[in-house]
């Protein structure tokens, strides 16, 4: 069997973005220690190759101070080829940055939510729009000068401009280094807390129940980075056998409603997606 991986690490966050779910007093609030990631690691690769990791979702992954050890066991243990992170920035200090770079991983993605400092302070709920773009800009050089094969990314969720005007204000910001990202991914939209969206466009319906594994922070078996509340979860790897909870008769039950078209957990296994 073969899986992609996501391990949401930490569901704790140092920011308070407008659009996400992070701050809802639903969101469980955990941080997976370095023995646990290890024992669930463990229990899951037993049966499932592995080639591709995310250490991040709800939370921010710099709150985590098992981070970097938990990068090296991935690369050097359980030899994932493709170990990747999503964070706000603020934290990514360049002598962090470089450690998880020496240690392997592949791919860090900053989500900054603004081009100026006043929007971003407005979105974030904090004044760290200078701290993020220099952390970045360091980054960026790091990959110029020493890590050329690791992927940066930057991801925006916005609705005030345009993608366009998105990719040249960071142009601008990132000057002789802007060709050094490897992506821009922009979304005009966040979290919401509306139930269903009806929509006369042709769904292409996510296929993470299939394809992939979610891992909550407290280690248990999950649905996926959406389910932002924990309402679906399998249990506990810790204390259960991973095939157990993967072929359970309830994880089976909603892959076969969601096959047929009959799961709605709020929209979260459709997504808007012109096919």
């Amino acid at each position: 069997m073969h899986k992609k991986l996501n391990f949401d690490i930490c569901t704790f966050c140092n920011h308070s973005c407008s659009f996400c779910s992070n701050g809802d007093k639903r969101t469980i609030k955990n941080v997976t220690s370095l023995k646990n990631f290890e024992k669930t690691m463990d229990n899951v690769l037993k049966y499932v190759e592995v080639s591709e990791i995310g250490l991040s979702a709800k939370g921010e992954v710099f709150l985590n101070k098992d981070l970097l050890d938990i990068v090296k066991l991935c690369k050097q243990k359980y030899k994932i080829s493709y170990v990747y992170i999503s964070t706000n920035g603020a934290l990514c200090r360049e002598n962090k940055a470089q450690k998880l770079l020496e240690a392997g991983l592949d791919s860090i993605k900053f989500s900054i939510n603004a081009i100026n400092q006043n929007d971003y302070k407005l979105i974030h709920k904090k004044d760290d729009f200078d701290r993020v773009i220099e952390n970045f800009k360091a980054l960026l050089q790091l990959k110029k000068e020493k890590f050329h094969n690791v992927k940066l990314i930057i991801s925006s969720v916005l609705n005030k401009i345009s993608q366009d005007e998105l990719q040249s204000a960071f142009r601008k910001i990132f000057a002789q280094n802007f060709d050094q990202i490897d992506h821009i991914w922009y979304y005009p939209l966040g979290f919401t807390a509306i139930t269903k969206v009806e929509t006369t466009k042709i769904l292409r319906k996510c296929t993470i129940a299939f394809d992939e594994i979610y891992i909550n922070s407290d280690c248990s078996l999950g649905l996926c980075c959406k389910d932002y509340f924990d309402e679906i979860n399998f249990g506990s790897l810790l204390e259960n056998d991973f095939l157990k909870l993967y072929n359970s008769d309830r994880f089976n039950l909603i892959r076969s409603a969601h096959k047929s078209g009959n799961f709605d957990m709020g929209g979260a296994w459709s997504y808007a997606k012109d096919v």
